[in-house]
């Protein structure tokens, strides 16, 4: 009998359970990491950073190298067709892209499967159990290529290298130690790490430094101790530094209020970098930044120099879209040097901001697209009109009786102490939800104007109810009709107060940049995935941002009884360069 694999879908957020449930794990892994921070025990059981030969390993399969190609993927395991197109595009031997240059000529570039695949955190959603890594991260990738065959020697198959992001820490990093640094096999990839963290030499005086910053910590005394220790033995004065962290800190300080992301960067850079305190010694250049968190592509630079340092966001490995449009065009509060000549400004982004808005939209058809929590609303709805109708049908039916208008009625709301704490807990809940961690002073305005209204909404739909009970002589019909008015108006209620929230989501993202994240996972899109392929050489490092603007959504699924393995068939994935490809000069740093 085939076994079948039950293919993930793209988390839906408005899930009141796995709203619930992420957050406790959050405050739970966020307390305990306080106290008890795996990254130590990491440290304290490796000992491969004083192992000469593990060095001389690693300098002879990379650096000791003319070039070297790499692979960077953020945000993935999520939905199953968005993870598994990007898996697919990335496990191809090559790559051939045509684009168009600054001259409008037209390009064509052949770019290769990278040496080393890393990921660059969040690599499951939403919770990082073994069944989830396996379902949405393992399966997809272990089911990838197509030259399985072609690498059967150990030493043919490319590495796999990962840092977790914050929901790989919601289980304290138990799952992604024992899927990640322990030398297992992925699929075609081998995985060759033993902390959450790394550095990997690379030809042409070119390092990889990737970051454990753990739910937004700082980053532990261990840690530092790893790189400093690297940076004294290992390295050379003006070699160069591929960052790679779990989040963009240079944006969130931009739209974040009283964010301290960026903060504990700078500090990384400056004293581990650019040895601003003599921490190492030596001082390094740094090259590129890049990260994820954002399920987005999004590249900054200095105006001053284009083909110097570049901070790049692309977090569309699986993950649910951000849109694009909130990012800010200049990042004015951060600088590579003292005066406004250094501003880092916006290159590019994808989806195009023309798209970022088009998608927004879909908002408006909230309640049809997260009906998960269209029913929560229903469940709120129907205990209160029930209450209503069981205990006090008798001042709503005078109400009617005597042609109240909708002000006495709303009196007669507030004359009954129950009901009006029920209806002030639900407006405040939703007050609650205002997303204040925007620079936007309107923000708190926004947040009260939303909760008024989906209070008006539910007093209208109980005044409504209540005409609709006295039409019907409510003091005399039965039990059946009461459940059915109270069922009918429950539904009418809780579509009219889903559509509401869209309405808020579209407004408040729109004008005043609130709502970032759930203004865009309430559209639960899979497409306009992307990734990074990274060419390091003699003159450089090249980028290629790998764009799939449509993800294929229909796959025919394979089983392997004998090797217990899994294959899907389906429709070619289309994948294109976002931009034309970013050159990273070593006399440009």
């Amino acid at each position: 009998m085939e076994r079948q694999y039950k293919q993930s879908k793209m988390v839906n957020w408005y899930q009141p359970r796995m709203l619930l449930s992420i957050g406790l794990k959050a405050v739970i892994s966020g307390t305990f990491g306080n106290y008890a921070d795996r990254r130590e025990l990491e440290a304290a059981l490796d000992n491969n950073l004083d192992n000469e030969k593990e060095w001389e390993q690693l300098e002879t399969e990379y650096g000791k190298n003319e070039e070297i190609w790499i692979d960077v993927i953020n945000d993935t395991g999520d939905g199953f067709n968005s993870t598994f197109a990007v898996a697919k595009t990335v496990a191809q031997k090559t790559l051939t892209f045509s684009y168009t240059n600054e001259e409008g000529n037209l390009q064509s570039v052949t770019t290769q499967r990278g040496k080393i695949l890393i990921f660059g955190g969040d690599e499951v959603y939403p919770f990082p159990t073994l069944e989830e890594y396996t379902n949405r991260f393992k399966i997809p990738f272990a089911s990838a290529c197509d030259d399985v065959a072609e690498l059967t020697k150990e030493n043919d198959r490319p590495h796999l290298y990962a840092i977790p992001g914050n929901h790989d820490w919601y289980d304290g990093l138990g799952n992604f130690i024992k899927l990640f640094c322990q030398q297992r096999w992925i699929g075609i990839w081998s995985t060759k790490q033993h902390r959450s963290y790394f550095a990997l030499p690379l030809p042409c005086n070119y390092w990889i430094w990737a970051t454990d910053i753990q739910l937004n910590s700082d980053i532990d005394k261990p840690q530092l101790n790893y790189f400093e220790a690297i940076a004294k033995t290992e390295m050379k004065d003006n070699d160069r530094i591929i960052l790679i962290t779990a989040e963009p800190a240079w944006v969130y300080k931009q739209i974040h209020k009283e964010d301290r992301s960026y903060d504990k960067l700078k500090f990384f850079v400056d004293n581990y970098i650019h040895n601003k305190n003599g921490c190492t010694g030596r001082t390094f250049k740094l090259a590129a930044t890049l990260t994820g968190d954002l399920h987005q592509y999004a590249r900054f630079c200095n105006k001053e120099k284009p083909q110097g340092h570049q901070y790049f966001t692309a977090g569309g490995g699986g993950a649910f879209l951000h849109l694009t449009h909130n990012l800010p065009s200049c990042l004015k509060s951060i600088r590579e040097g003292d005066d406004a000549a250094n501003d880092i400004y916006q290159q590019k982004v994808f989806p195009e901001k023309k798209d970022s808005h088009r998608l927004l939209l879909g908002n408006l058809l909230f309640p049809f697209k997260n009906v998960t929590f269209t029913f929560l609303l229903f469940c709120i709805y129907l205990f209160i009109f029930w209450i209503v109708q069981d205990h006090y049908p008798g001042a709503f039916i005078n109400a009617m009786k005597y042609h109240y208008p909708f002000v006495h009625f709303v009196f007669t709301v507030l004359s009954h102490p129950f009901l009006c704490i029920l209806t002030l807990g639900l407006s405040a809940g939703f007050y609650a939800f205002s997303d204040t961690n925007v620079t936007s002073k309107a923000a708190p305005v926004a947040g009260f104007i939303h909760a008024v209204a989906q209070a008006v909404v539910l007093l209208l739909t109980l005044y409504y109810n209540s005409s609709l009970w006295y039409v019907l002589n409510a003091e005399n019909y039965s039990l059946v009709a009461k459940i059915v008015t109270a069922l009918f108006a429950s539904f009418v209620g809780s579509i009219i107060a889903a559509f509401v929230m869209g309405v808020y989501l579209y407004v408040s993202n729109l004008l005043f940049n609130m709502h970032i994240n759930e203004a865009s996972s309430s559209l639960a899109s899979p497409d306009y995935k992307n990734f990074l392929r990274l060419h390091v050489h003699k003159d450089g490092v090249t980028v290629y941002p790998v764009g799939i603007k449509k993800v294929p959504r229909k796959w025919q699924q394979h089983y392997n009884k004998d090797k217990d393995t899994y294959s899907f068939t389906g429709a070619v994935v289309e994948s294109a360069l976002i931009e034309e490809p970013i050159h990273i000069l070593n006399n440009q740093l």
